[in-house]
């Protein structure tokens, strides 16, 4: 059994107005008997079988956040967000129809229980990963500045990037209340199996914070009292009364809240108003169901933006545009990026970004207050935080080894990448993932941009000249997808175009090459032109979307024996789709060269890099002469 007393302070109740007395019931009346419709209509099987999450018994926290609130925050909850919607003013006609799966729902049928939306109410749906929206709404924070409320579970809390954001948020000031819903329980595991550790005492990272009961008097009184010094930490104790998803009961809560509540109503002689409130919101609510259930559902879906390339200036066609002058890649890179921070009020960040000649010298010589954001090691929360401040200004991810993304790609894959579709919120983001290899083994190195490639909604690219770099830029600067770019450490220097190079009268093979294959190709096709093998060259920047352009058909209609995609990255990876989608359009064969599937070791002889020069060579020829 867990302490009653927490944060307890005597008479609290008699600090606050009638007013906002009565109206902290309403709200909880508004939730439990909401849920309380929810948990019948599902029962008799009226709605979905998809998982549901209930607020029974945890209602207090949300209703009297909203009722301390005099400002409209940013909201961000967790799969268990019904509550946070209806305590903050969405409309419950609305929560009804997400809840059927209506595209008249307030996020259009896309997010049901675990993903609620709304922009009027300001709340910024959930993407189904515990613990992410910290690292989401600390971004945010750090791109707005405005008042967020960030709520999470007792066991989200010990994410280790949930530590690291709030880490962050301290040294940042960010005006950030984050809320911890402590029911004891992830899932069906208790805390005390779990840690022996306290969120307000050993994970506050010295911000004001306090362990409380949700007493909604109580959190009121922090509430206001924390508005002034955020961020700030609340680590609320509840019960959740039915299960973790589902209609089912755990058994009986440790405490009653809402009838705890009632208690407290009567003695201050409120007994009276509060239960008219209750009836009035119970039958209400009741009413409001019935009809929503006996409607028909829309049958056509209403039109949506989803992830496509529109701009006829975009064909796929490689056509870099050359700069004004002759300069090195990493000369652009650090142009395009000054003129966003400067221009576009837009923000870089990453680890290290500062430090002497790091990242290939390509960021630009800026402070903090001009957006250049340094992160700490927190590899994971970092992209979270890129995330979340993309939400609101465009924002500049830059992380240094490729091998990290397998840390940090949740973020991108699963929130940037489908946050449009799912509620209409574009994501400006530009991932500046950086590639090298040889010489350090599995420790970092390589190129994974196939792991982006599989996810809908984010652009892929691999650009190699100053003029692709360009051309990065400007397509961020005129969209709002979220761009995933393969950088190779290899295109820093460069400081030439490489243009395609199609035999109109023939040749033998086609080399597709991607990111730093480029180089070892363009050096393999001249050594097989002195052996009397003609190679046509078609340079791939964009990888996702991939178009099969004219370019492409043009070189494999006039190459006898189809055509190779030369990758930087594993053969399993994007390389294979590629050539997949090149012969759905000819007739010609197209194979694959890419790292070998193995691990890498730290031997140079152990290690695995992309095809060179000799084996494009080597292979280029046994093509040719088996046929």
């Amino acid at each position: 059994m867990r302490s009653l007393d927490y944060g307890t302070i005597q008479n609290i109740s008699n600090q606050f107005t009638v007013r906002e007395t009565l109206e902290v019931f309403r709200r909880m009346c508004l939730i439990r008997y909401f849920e309380l419709n929810v948990k019948k209509a599902y029962d008799q099987g009226l709605m979905p079988k998809a998982p549901i999450y209930l607020s029974v018994g945890q209602e207090a926290i949300s209703a009297a956040l909203a009722t301390s609130t005099t400002t409209k925050p940013s909201l961000f909850g967790q799969h268990r967000g019904h509550d946070i919607y209806l305590a903050f003013g969405g409309e419950p006609s609305k929560l009804i129809d997400e809840l059927l799966g209506r595209p008249t729902g307030c996020a259009g049928g896309m997010g049901g229980s675990a993903s609620i939306h709304c922009p009027e109410i300001k709340m910024i749906g959930h993407d189904g990963l515990m613990g992410t929206q910290i690292a989401d709404s600390v971004g945010s924070a750090l791109g707005t500045k405005e008042t967020t409320i960030a709520f999470m579970g007792d066991a989200s809390a010990e994410e280790g990037y949930v530590l690291e954001s709030l880490g962050f948020a301290k040294t940042k000031k960010l005006p950030v209340l984050f809320v911890v819903n402590d029911n004891n329980l992830s899932i069906l595991t208790k805390k005390d199996v779990r840690r022996d550790w306290s969120m307000a005492e050993h994970a506050n990272f010295g911000m004001p914070a306090i362990e409380i009961t949700d007493d909604p008097w109580l959190i009121m009184y922090y509430a206001k009292k924390f508005s002034t010094s955020l961020p700030a930490l609340m680590n609320i104790h509840t019960c959740r009364e039915l299960w973790h998803a589902g209609t089912g009961k755990d058994g009986e809560p440790e405490w009653n809240r809402f009838e705890l509540v009632k208690h407290e109503l009567d003695k201050l002689g409120l007994g009276t108003e509060a239960e008219a409130i209750e009836n009035i919101t119970r039958k209400f609510l009741d009413e409001l169901w019935e009809i929503k259930l006996r409607e028909p559902s829309p049958e056509k879906l209403p039109e949506k933006k989803i992830f496509t390339i529109v701009d006829p200036k975009y064909k796929y066609e490689r056509n870099p545009t050359p700069p004004f002058k002759k300069m090195k890649v990493k000369e652009v890179i650090q142009m395009t990026t000054r003129d966003i921070l400067e221009n576009r009020n837009g923000i870089a960040m990453g680890e290290c970004l500062t430090a002497v000649g790091w990242v290939g010298g390509t960021v630009p010589d800026m402070t903090e207050k001009e957006g250049l954001i340094e992160l700490s090691m927190g590899d994971t929360s970092g992209s979270g935080i890129a995330v979340g401040c993309s939400r609101v200004r465009p924002t500049i991810y830059i992380v240094r080894y490729q091998g990290f993304q397998w840390f940090n790609g949740a973020f991108i894959a699963n929130l940037a990448a489908k946050s449009r579709e799912i509620w209409g919120v574009p994501r400006r983001l530009l991932v500046r993932s950086v590639a090298m290899e040889g010489g350090i083994g599995p420790v970092a190195g390589s190129s994974h941009h196939g792991m982006f490639t599989r996810m809908p909604g984010i652009v892929v690219a691999a650009p190699m000249t100053p003029g692709e770099y360009l051309q990065i830029a400007e397509y961020f600067n005129t969209h709002d997808d979220p761009m995933y770019v393969s950088e190779h450490r290899k295109s820093f220097d460069i400081d030439y175009e490489m243009e395609d190079v199609v035999n109109v009268k023939g040749a033998d093979i086609t080399l597709f090459p991607i990111s730093a294959t480029r180089l070892n190709t363009i050096e393999a096709a001249k050594i097989l032109y002195e052996e009397g093998i003609l190679c046509n060259i078609v340079h791939l920047l964009w990888l996702k979307p991939f178009i099969v352009s004219g370019n492409i058909l043009a070189s494999l209609e006039n190459s006898k024996f189809g055509g190779i995609v030369l990758d930087t990255d594993h053969e399993n990876g994007v390389s294979k789709c590629i050539a997949f989608d090149m012969m759905q359009h000819t007739e010609k064969k197209i194979r694959v060269m890419g790292l070998e599937e193995r691990t890498a070791g730290f031997a140079p002889h152990l290690d695995n890099l992309p095809p060179s020069a000799a084996k494009i060579c080597e292979y280029v020829r046994r093509i040719v002469n088996k046929n």
